[in-house]
């Protein structure tokens, strides 16, 4: 049954992270209301490092593992997943591009004539185009204007935000999923479906930057007017830190992991000089395997590389040019965002206010999947439950792929008339 051109669907989310593979299988109903029907959790043991696939094996076994979990607790199987994909550095640009209108109402034609003229600005070697978003319209220069056919003007502007990855890891990754046996349906930049997840409306009308903290890779994503003007991916995270760790205390690269997670804090507390943990050390036996130290140990080495961090995320926001579009908020979400203390040194080092950002609530979804950990993946689900997010990326199943970008265009420009 469809209404509308909706129709009730099950849909599998898939976010292939450098520390874990995660999957979530949910029903989207008619009225694009979500119920979590199975979550799948499994760690990805070194296949993916820095949001890329550095061990395709290693990867495909996560992947299968996770699918696996989520489907016996949704009770059915699935075919099609929609893909995060947070590596390689994607390049995010802004096409703004003017035409006439010549005396009558801005129509469909004029809107195609824009969006042609946006396509063919788009750098070609840029790679494939993970999104295609007009993040503003304008008529006679009248910023704000939600959908501009009908309204009557003398010049019709577009703001187009392409966000384009190389193609080698994209394709890599997508092998991955292939080789355990699914069809990736559709790919979203990681950063992006964060900030949907984790972000409240009010927010991204207003101007927000949300910080996605994972192991491998820091997401940035600036939300704007309700829509998304910025993305970016940055190769640092928490597995930084757990590194670190290791090489500063001499201790295993696994109990490294563990000390940040049950021990670590991101701030020196001066009470950590008096508060005593057990280091193992690595290559030790018997008694001398464990060592005792002052938790400022642990804490010191966090805190130095977490204001590294912060600092890198500072300067890539001003480099973007969205510094001032994204305002005085910062939500921080992702693994990392977990780790005591961090708001507090976030808001320090990056001069804004912070919170921290949890997925947005949904039925069915398990109280493990709430944490900030899970935002990537619930975006998945919310970016495809509510397709009005106006992304009119090309797609290869709308037609032959030797297809112009100018035809492509006028394929999204169809699109967004017959969503709004």
């Amino acid at each position: 049954m469809a209404i509308n051109g909706k129709q009730e669907r099950t849909v599998a989310a898939l976010d292939i992270g450098s520390s874990k593979v995660a999957c979530l299988i949910a029903h989207i109903g008619l009225d694009s209301q979500i119920k979590v029907l199975g979550v799948g959790n499994r760690a990805c043991n070194g296949g993916v490092a820095a949001g890329v696939v550095v061990d395709m094996d290693a990867t495909e076994r996560a992947i299968r593992a996770a699918v696996d979990q989520a489907e016996k607790m949704a009770g059915q199987t699935v075919s099609d997943v929609i893909l995060a994909f947070s590596g390689s550095d994607p390049k995010s640009q802004v096409i703004e591009v003017s035409v006439d209108v010549p005396g009558h109402a801005v129509s469909a034609d004029d809107l195609d004539r824009a969006l042609d003229e946006a396509a063919e600005q788009i750098v070609s070697e840029s790679g494939e185009i993970l999104h295609a978003i007009p993040a503003a319209f304008a008529v006679d220069g009248n910023f704000g204007v939600k959908m501009p056919v009908g309204m009557y003007g003398k010049k019709l502007t577009v703001a187009l935000l392409v966000l384009t990855a190389d193609a080698g890891p994209l394709q890599n990754l997508q092998a991955c999923v292939r080789r355990a046996h699914l069809n990736v349906l559709d790919i979203v930049h990681g950063p992006f479906a964060s900030g949907l997840a984790a972000l409240v409306e009010d927010e991204m009308k207003m101007g927000a930057a949300c910080i996605d903290l994972g192991a491998g890779t820091t997401g940035l994503s600036v939300f704007a007017q309700g829509s998304l003007v910025h993305a970016e991916s940055i190769p640092l995270g928490g597995a930084q830190v757990t590194e670190q760790i290791a090489r500063s205390l001499l201790t295993p690269f696994d109990q490294a992991e563990r000390l940040k997670t049950f021990n670590g804090a991101a701030i020196v507390d001066p009470a950590d000089e008096r508060l005593e943990i057990e280091v193992q050390q690595v290559g030790e036996a018997g008694r001398d395997s464990f060592s005792r130290m002052p938790r400022s140990s642990l804490t010191s080495v966090m805190q130095k590389e977490l204001e590294l961090l912060f600092a890198t995320i500072a300067k890539r926001l001003d480099a973007s040019g969205f510094s001032g579009v994204a305002g005085k908020r910062v939500v921080l979400t992702g693994g990392v965002a977990n780790c005591e203390g961090v708001r507090d040194l976030a808001s320090k080092v990056l001069g804004r206010r912070v919170r921290i950002g949890k997925p947005q609530l949904m039925g069915g979804l398990p109280q493990a999947a709430q944490s900030p950990g899970f935002s990537s993946l619930v975006g998945l689900l919310l970016y495809n439950a509510h397709p009005t997010m106006k992304d009119i990326k090309p797609s290869s199943s709308d037609g032959d792929e030797d297809e112009t970008e100018q035809g492509t265009f006028s394929r999204m420009t169809r699109w967004l008339r017959d969503n709004f």
